[in-house]
Parts: structure tokens; sequence; C-alpha cells
């Protein structure tokens, strides 16, 4: 590996935060490197406009040059493609099969799908569609909406076939305001029985969700200290395909 390169490549990430201008000063803190080091990097991003640097403040900041290259690399990148690496490390990792469900219009759709390596499995299948308030995946894209979009949603919510899922509107929308708050959601036999969901919700480049990442498995193996596991194995694989899609985590 080139270390210059990597370096260089580091201090665009340091300036990617919240922040958004720094010092040399800064940045030599942020990244462990000497200001002389630091100085260097910056003079050469400089000569290409992939970082500006304030001449009255003296801070630096990310250029120009960067939008055309985030650009071009956001239309260049699908959501299906981008997600298989994801789902394949969240179902290594879990041994469940992964799931990525997108909103089509009222109704929750598998878009991609995982399998993990157990042979007693939850059956999910790729275009089935569900209700969004049915099962944890699904009620993700439902949480992160507009109020409008829940205020139509909860005039026409349809009721599961299976009886399994029976909310009133008072009680989804403290369910929603749950996962809202822990960045995560949890479903127990809401519409199959003994079968647990966990899922996080994934946003792209402009803040927005663009999807949602979870696994489903049988209640029997989601107890104690692997429960906990599998929720941080979840928020962990949708924190990752955000970050893929261009997502700056706050």
């Amino acid at each position: 590996m080139i270390q210059s390169l990597l370096r260089a490549l580091d201090l665009l990430e340091a300036l990617k935060g919240p922040q958004k201008a720094f010092s040399v000063a800064e940045l030599s803190e942020t990244l462990d490197l000497p200001p002389s080091s630091i100085h260097r990097i910056l003079q050469t991003l400089c000569t290409k406009d992939f970082v500006v640097k304030n001449d009255q403040t003296h801070l630096y900041q990310l250029g120009p040059a960067l939008i055309s290259l985030g650009t071009a690399a956001t239309n260049q990148t699908k959501l299906q493609t981008v997600c298989q690496p994801v789902l394949a490390y969240l179902s290594e990792c879990t041994g469940e099969d992964a799931f990525l469900m997108i909103r089509i219009g009222l109704r929750g759709l598998i878009l991609a799908k995982a399998e993990g390596p157990n042979n007693l499995k939850v059956v999910d299948h790729f275009g089935y569609e569900q209700p969004l308030h049915v099962g944890a995946i699904r009620k993700v894209l439902l949480a992160y909406q507009s109020p409008e979009f829940l205020k139509h949603y909860l005039l026409n919510m349809e009721e599961h076939p299976s009886k399994l899922s029976i909310q009133t509107p008072e009680t989804l929308l403290k369910d929603l305001a749950a996962i809202r708050k822990e960045g995560v959601s949890i479903s127990r036999s809401e519409y199959i029985e003994d079968a647990v969901g966990i899922g996080a919700p994934v946003f792209g480049s402009d803040g927005q969700m663009k999807a949602s990442i979870g696994i489903i498995a049988p209640a029997s193996r989601t107890f104690g200290k692997h429960f906990t596991d599998l929720k941080h194995d979840v928020m962990d694989s949708a924190e990752k395909l955000s970050y893929r899609l261009g997502y700056s985590l706050p």
C-alpha cells in the first residue's frame, strides 16, 4: 500500500466531519501526524481543488472537485449491487438469513437476500409484499416517514390476515417513536409465529432513508447475550451500507 496516499484519504475523511473547516493543528491532532506532513498533503490536494483554503481564517475544507466525483459515484451506485457484500456479512455474523427491504406505497418489499448457514429458517420470499407495520424490518421503513405519510397510513392501515399483528394507531405510533429513538426495530411473532425480526434503517447521501436491513430468526435462537449481539450486528450492517451509499454518519 502507498502510505502517503492512505494518509491523504484519511485526511479527506477527517474533513467530512460536522465542523466542516479545520486548522492544520486540528487535523494533526485528529490524525496523529506531524503538522508538516498535514500541510504537505493539504497543499497537494489544494492543487486539484479536492481541498480549499480560506486565506482569511487559514482553515481548510473539502473542495468542489469532490462534487463531480461524488455525483458520478452516486449515479453508478445501485442499491442492489452495493448491498450484497453487506448482506453476506450480516448473514455470516448472525448465522441467519439477511434481508434488504424497500417501501412500495403502503407496503414493504424484499429487494435482496443473503442466506445464512442454519438449516432451521424463517421463510420470507422475494417480491412478497406486506403492510409496513408488520414485522421489524418493514416497520423501520414506516418509522422514518413524514408525519403526513404516517397520517395517511394510519387512515388506510391494512389488517394482516394472519391475525398475529393486531395494532391500534396509538400503539403503532409509540412503536415507531421508539424505533426512531433507538435506531433499531424488534418484532416478535408479528406475522410469523415464534419468529423474531430485527431491522435498522439505511440512509443515502442526501440523508434520506433508502431501505431497511435486518434478519428474521426462530425465537429459540434469540435469547440473552446472543440477542444483544444480533441487534448490534444488524445496526452495524445498516451503518456499513449507509456509508457505501454516501451517507455521512452524524
